[in-house]
Formats: structure tokens, C-alpha cells, sequence
């Protein structure tokens, strides 16, 4: 080969290799263009607002399926309701209107997908670009990525439309369960027309005060909010109804089923419940001040924070009752069956109780503050006025300055118990045991002791003003220094009791006083018509303008009393001592 050739060719070859540099420098500004462009275009895409949407519907996916358990709970208690939601996968018997409702987003949100998938086949489109092999890798990624979360964005709409169907089927059917609430009028007309069963109806804040039913079936109905102060309900079937917020105060309630039934925070102060079922009832919160449960089922009932103060719950059974935190304060608990309760928080100060009251396992009674009514039992400065303690056993017990007012002793036996200077203002003791009782100084004064047994009782200075004591046993009672100004006697066997100085002016005495003794006693014009008072102690007594016509004064001892004016037509003073020392024959 020849120089001129050769040098020709070397030329050519030079030139050649400057045009490749020149073709790869440009290649390399491509290809660093396009590594730029696919960064922008990853930046863009992980930055887009569709990304931002599925985050925010990741959030709205932990509220929906906090709605939905919110709901299932308030659902397991309507039997309805539960019915539409266990059907709610495979019903395919829905509302028309909600339906169409839900489609109508479902298909929005498919069309705004469908938008979505076509920006994603455009962005795909740059996978043709002549690059090289690892450019065209890194775009397989980024756009494999993009199918990736386009993937788990149509999983969660999918999830999305599936609760929204839920929620929406589920707040229908609550919407179709809470009807729109019938008036008080309207329903008057219908239960003046006849109609008696009213299941589920919605009376919600609807005003029944002082209104008279019978016979009446509102099982599961709405009362929230109604005004039922006053009302009277008899043989009424009320179980699962709805009484929250209800004032139903001072009603009265009888022969009544309220099992179930919610008194969540309602006013149930001083209401009357007679044969009532009670069985898990929610009474949480509830005002029962001054009710009267005696002998009521409560077993189960839900009395979290309810306020029983004064309350009586003798022989109420409250087997596993929740009284959290409840006001029991100065309650009846006698002869109450509390047996698995919760008594946690609550407050039993001033409550009463007995030997036969059965409390919750390994709860200490005596340190909570409450009082044991037994014999022998510590009870000195107590106040246990309008207590329920009849029938009880005090015997022997000490109530000495206690508070008693309109306390109910019928029938309880308080022998030789010592209750003095004790206030029993218009107590009823009626039938009362208190043989040898210690009443000195105690105020007695309207209070009934009819039939009572009072043998051997001290009653020295003891207020019994208007007190009854008809058909009371009195035999042997020391009374001197009392109060009997206008006490009732009749019937009263006082023989061998001390009346010595007694005030009984103007009063009217009949029944049994043989051997009694009224030494200085005041019975200017009283009536002692009939009395019996043979062998009675009469002396330095006041009788002036006494009726002592037909009495029976054989062997009474009358010196030294004055008996001017007193009236002794067909009295029977044989052998009796008469003012001047004689013997009358």
C-alpha cells in the first residue's frame, strides 16, 4: 500500500472516530436528559394527589370501621336492627333510594379510577424510547411501582365501598327502627279508640304527666325524654323500653314488666312500684330517692352511680347487681340479698342491715359506715327516722337518744331495750313488744302505740301529748311526771301502773285502771265514766267536775282528793276510803 493511500485512510478513520465521540457525547446529554426527565417524572408521580387521596382514604378506613363497631355495639341491643345487619351480606332486599345512592358514588369513584389507569398507560408509553438497557430497566420499575399502587388503590376502594355500603345500610335501618315520634295526643286517641298494643312506638319527649293507663303494651318503646311525672300505669308490659332522661317522678307503677328496660339518668324520685319485674334493668345514674323497692327483683341491674339514698331495698334481691360508685346512703338493706353484687365506690353510710342480710364475698359491712339492727345492737345518737323497722329484733339493744320520728316499729320487739330521751315524734309502734322498755324523758308525743305491750315500762317524764295508747297493755308502767294531755286510752289496761302526778285535765279515760296509782294526779274534768279503778290510789287527787257516774271505786283509797263538783251518780264506792278518812259502806 502506498503512503498517499494510507495517509488517506488514517485521515478518514480520524474522522470518523471524531464523529462517534461527537454521536456518544450527544448520547450521553440524552440519556442525562432522560435520566432527569424519568427523576421528574418519579418525583411527580410519588408526590401526585392521587397518592395523598389514598392516604386520606387509609384514614377515612380506620374512622368507617370505628363507626362501624361504634354501631354493631348500639345494634346488639335492638333485636331489629340485628337481624338487618347479619342479613346485610346476603339481603338483597334493600331500600331503593340508598341503593341507588350507593352506586351512584360507587360508579363516580370507578370512572375517577378509569381516568387514573389511562394516566398510567401514558406514562407508560416512554418504555419505547431507544435507551439503553439499564435506562429501560429503571422505567420498568417506576412504572412497575405504578401498577403496584394502583393495585392496592383499587384494593382500598374496593374496601372503602364495601364499609360505605355497610354504614349506610346500617344508619338506614337505625333511621327506619327510630320512627318519627308520635305526639301525646295522637297516641291518647288511640288508646281512647281501644288500641292497647303499642310495641316500639316512639314517644320521645311526648308529655304523659298525670295521665291514668291500663292494660297498655309498650314493649321496646321510645320514651327519652318524656314527662311521665304523676303518671299511673297498671298491668302494663313496658320490658326493653326506653325511659332515658325520663321524669317520672312521684308516678306510680303496678303490676307492671319492666325487665330490660333503660332508666339511664331518669327521675325516678319518690315513684310507687308495686309487684314490679325489675330483672336487668339499667338504672345507671338514676334518681330513686324516697322509692320504695321492697321486696323487688333487681337482680342483674346495671344501678351504676344511681342515687338509693333513703331508699327501702328490704328483702330486694340485687343478686350480681352493678352499684358502682352508687348512692346507697342510708338505705333499707334488711334481710336484702346482695350476693355477687359490685358494691365498689359505693356508699353505704347510715344504711341499715341485719343478721339476715346476705352482702357480696369478702366486702368488710362494718367498716362502711352502716348500722346493724340487732338485738343488743349500738345505736345510741343514731338518726334512723321514717326507717322501716317493723317486725325487727332490738331487744335489748340501745337507742338512747336516737332519732326516730315517724319511724315504723310495728310489731318489733324493743324489750328491755333502753330508748330514753329517744325522739319517737308520730313513730308507729303498733303491736309493738316493749316489756320493761326504758322510754324516760322520751318524747312519744302523736305517736300510735295501739295494742302495744308496755308491762313494766318505764315511762317517768315521758311526753305522750295526743299519743295513742288505745288497747295498749300498761299493767304495771311507771308513768308518773308524763305528758298525757289528750292521750287516748280506751281500751288501755293501766292496772297497777304509776300515774302518780299525772296531767290528765279534761281527758277521756275508759278501760282497765284496778290498782292503779293516780296519787295527785289532775283529773279535773275528766271523764271517767265506767272506768274501772278498784283498789285505786286516788289520794290528794284532783277530781273537781270529774265524771266518775257508774264507775267502779270499790276499796279505792280517795283521801285527802277533791272531788268538789264531780259527778258520782251510780258510782260503786263500796269500801272505799273517802277525802275525810272514812270507810264508805
Amino acid at each position: 500500500m502506498n503512503t498517499p493511500d494510507s495517509e488517506l485512510n488514517l485521515a478518514s478513520l480520524v474522522d470518523r472516530i471524531s464523529k462517534i465521540e461527537k454521536e456518544q457525547e450527544l448520547r450521553r446529554k440524552n440519556i442525562t436528559w432522560l435520566k432527569q426527565y424519568f427523576d421528574e417524572l418519579k418525583k411527580e408521580f410519588n408526590n401526585r394527589h392521587e397518592l395523598e387521596q389514598l392516604q386520606a382514604m387509609q384514614q377515612e378506613i380506620l374512622q368507617l370501621n370505628s363507626q362501624v363497631a361504634d354501631l354493631q355495639q348500639r345494634l346488639n341491643k335492638s333485636s331489629n336492627i340485628v337481624d338487618i345487619l347479619n342479613d346485610s351480606e346476603n339481603s338483597t332486599e334493600v331500600k331503593t333510594l340508598d341503593d341507588a345512592e350507593i352506586v351512584k358514588q360507587f360508579f363516580e369513584r370507578v370512572e375517577r379510577q378509569q381516568k387514573q389507569d389511562t394516566l398510567i398507560e401514558e406514562s407508560a408509553v416512554t418504555e419505547n424510547i431507544d435507551i439503553p438497557e439499564i435506562e429501560n430497566q429503571e422505567e420498568i420499575d417506576i412504572v412497575a411501582e405504578e401498577t403496584k399502587n394502583s393495585t392496592a388503590f383499587n384494593d382500598l376502594e374496593f374496601q372503602i365501598e364495601r364499609v360505605i355500603w355497610i354504614v349506610n345500610r346500617l344508619y338506614a335501618a337505625e333511621e327506619d327502627h327510630q320512627d318519627i315520634p308520635v305526639s301525646a295526643e295522637e297516641f291518647w286517641r288511640r288508646y281512647e279508640s281501644g288500641e292497647r298494643d303499642f310495641t316500639g312506638i316512639n314517644l320521645a319527649g311526648v308529655d304523659l304527666s298525670v295521665k291514668i293507663i291500663s292494660r297498655v303494651n309498650l314493649t321496646q318503646a321510645n320514651l327519652k325524654n318524656a314527662n311521665l311525672k304523676g303518671i299511673s300505669i297498671t298491668y302494663g308490659q313496658l320490658n326493653g323500653a326506653n325511659f332515658q332522661d325520663v321524669d317520672i317522678s312521684n308516678s306510680s307503677l303496678s303490676s307492671c314488666n319492666l325487665n330490660e328496660a333503660n332508666f339511664y339518668n331518669a327521675n325516678l324520685e319518690n315513684i310507687k312500684l308495686n309487684s314490679v319485674s325489675l330483672e336487668n334493668v339499667t338504672l345507671e345514674k338514676a334518681n330513686l330517692a324516697g322509692v320504695h323497692l321492697y321486696q323487688i327483683n333487681l337482680s342483674c341491674a346495671n344501678l351504676k352511680g344511681a342515687n338509693l339514698s333513703k331508699v327501702n331495698l328490704r328483702k330486694a334481691t340485687l343478686l350480681g347487681a352493678d352499684l358502682n360508685n352508687a348512692n346507697l346512703e342510708g338505705a333499707n338493706l334488711l334481710e336484702a340479698n346482695l350476693e355477687g353484687a359490685n358494691l365498689e365506690g359505693a356508699n353505704l353510710q347510715r344504711a341499715i342491715y341485719n343478721l339476715q342480710t346476705i352482702f357480696p364475698k369478702d366486702f368488710i359491712v362494718s367498716q362502711a359506715g352502716a348500722y346493724l339492727i340487732a338485738p343488743g345492737a349500738s345505736l345510741a345518737k343514731t338518726d334512723l327516722s321514717g326507717y322501716d323497722l317493723s317486725q325487727v329484733n332490738l331487744t335489748g339493744a340501745d337507742l338512747s337518744n336516737a332519732k326516730l320520728e315517724s319511724t315504723n316499729l310495728q310489731g318489733a320487739d324493743l324489750s328491755q331495750a333502753n330508748v330514753g330521751s329517744a325522739n319517737l315524734t308520730k313513730a308507729k309502734l303498733n303491736n309493738t313488744k316493749l316489756i320493761q322498755i326504758n322510754l324516760r324523758f322520751a318524747n312519744l308525743s302523736e305517736a300510735n302505740l295501739w295494742g302495744a305491750n308496755l308491762t313494766a315500762a318505764q315511762l317517768t317524764n315521758t311526753n305522750l301529748m295526743q299519743t295513742t295508747l288505745e288497747a295498749a297493755n300498761m299493767t304495771a308502767a311507771e308513768l308518773s311526771g308524763a305528758n298525757l294531755k289528750n292521750a287516748k286510752f280506751n281500751g288501755a289496761n293501766l292496772s297497777g301502773a304509776n300515774l302518780s302526778g299525772v296531767n290528765l285535765v279534761g281527758v277521756n279515760l275508759s278501760g282497765n285502771f284496778s290498782g292503779t296509782n293516780l296519787s295527785n294526779a289532775n283529773l279535773c274534768s275528766a271523764s271517767l265514766q265506767g272506768l274501772k279503778l278498784d283498789g285505786a290510789n286516788l289520794t290528794s287527787s284532783d277530781l273537781r267536775g270529774a265524771n266518775l257516774s257508774c264507775a267502779k271505786l270499790e276499796k279505792a283509797n280517795l283521801k285527802n282528793a277533791n272531788i268538789s263538783g264531780a259527778n258520782l251518780e251510780k258510782t260503786n264506792l263500796k269500801g272505799a276510803i273517802m277525802p275525810d278518812g272514812t270507810t264508805h259502806d
